[in-house]
């Protein structure tokens, strides 16, 4: 897989490794062994993720404080309604371990409407008590797209005053997340892929600029500001999302040699055709 997204372009990578009490942390070993092997071009960030829940399969959660104690850059759940069955004690849990950790937490929700919308504000709550600013993202978040307009700006206002971050793949049989209304908010809104030839779908192919074009399309975004836009969260803007500052994707002096050549005529016209990579530099290094 990494081979697969390094050929796309992807250099720097936030990956959510499953953790359960079958697989251990295995997964985790092999996903940094993976990446080793690339002798410090790409970087690579981990995110404990049990997929199959927390509360509800007995050792996982001190599965997570190890992960954590071992290094991993975040800590995730899935649905803390609709997999625990028990939003309030997921979420309490993530938060508690993520504070004495110092862990960033990465949570998947799908949950829709006002069930979402419920499990968003209590994470705020949680976030804002346990100090957690700046180091909580949600994958997904369906339901700031499904609760009406006075609610997602409620929602985002708060999320946007804690430092809160939002990641989709762009689903194409749900409405799109309002990126500019999230910008409004101080919300950050980072471009992901999923569903790489695994249980969930066989359509991922590990290419961000894909899902630019995606999300792109699914928004309705004709005018050249908004492509340009689109391809600018799959690139420069997505710093944040792999632990990177400010102004670290830019192609200026002093920023990491992490270049991505296209033939295209310019950035709207890349994101329209997703042409091949000509070349793909991670770390100064030519990796294709």
């Amino acid at each position: 897989m990494l081979e697969q997204m390094v050929s796309m372009g992807t250099t720097a990578i936030r990956t959510h490794v499953d953790v359960d009490t079958g697989l251990g942390l295995r997964g985790i070993e092999v996903v940094r062994a993976a990446a080793a092997a690339y002798e410090g071009a790409l970087d690579v960030q981990i995110v404990a993720f049990p997929q199959d829940g927390i509360l509800r399969r007995p050792g996982v959660a001190q599965l997570l404080r190890t992960a954590a104690e071992q290094g991993a850059e975040c800590i995730g759940g899935l649905d803390p309604a609709g997999i625990d069955r028990d939003p309030v004690g997921q979420l309490d849990l993530l938060t508690a371990l993520a504070a004495d950790t110092g862990t960033g937490i990465d949570i998947h929700l799908h949950d829709p409407g006002e069930l979402g919308a419920f499990q968003i504000e209590l994470l705020c709550d949680l976030t804002e008590q346990r100090g957690l600013q700046g180091r909580v993202n949600l994958a997904h978040a369906f339901a700031l797209a499904q609760v009406d307009s006075a609610r997602r700006s409620a929602l985002l206002e708060r999320m946007g005053g804690l430092g809160m971050t939002v990641t989709t793949v762009a689903p194409l049989r749900l409405p799109q997340l309002p990126y500019r209304e999230l910008a409004e908010h101080g919300v950050r809104l980072g471009l992901g892929t999923d569903g790489i030839r695994d249980l969930w779908s066989p359509y991922g192919t590990g290419d961000t600029l894909g899902i630019a074009w995606q999300f792109a399309r699914a928004s309705a975004l004709n005018e050249d500001e908004a492509l340009f836009e689109a391809v600018r969260l799959a690139t420069t803007d997505g710093a944040w999302a792999v632990g990177r500052g400010p102004g670290a994707h830019d192609l200026v002096v002093g920023a990491r040699a992490d270049i991505v050549l296209v033939d295209a005529v310019n950035p709207m016209d890349a994101l329209v055709r997703t042409p091949d990579r000509a070349a793909v530099i991670a770390g100064g290094r030519r990796l294709r």
